[in-house]
């Protein structure tokens, strides 16, 4: 908690989107720039930080993820 987490790179080179934490209803995304508009369809993101040791991926949900309006 009060760690900063970013969207987690897998070993394939994807981020994963998905509504549940289970692995059948994951949706590979393979470019860091289509990430918002799936956040935008009420997706969540595995998100980490290995950096602060937190290495394993945790879904979360878009609700909860900062996305800075830029205009």
């Amino acid at each position: 908690m009060g760690e900063l987490l970013f969207p987690h790179k897998h070993e394939d080179g994807t981020y994963v989107v998905s509504k549940t934490r289970f692995e059948d209803d994951y949706v590979r995304v393979g470019n860091e720039s289509e990430i918002l508009s799936w956040l935008e369809k009420g997706f969540g993101l595995r998100m980490s930080n290995p950096d602060k040791g937190i290495k394993a991926p945790s879904l979360i949900m878009p609700e909860s993820i900062f996305r800075p309006v830029i205009f």
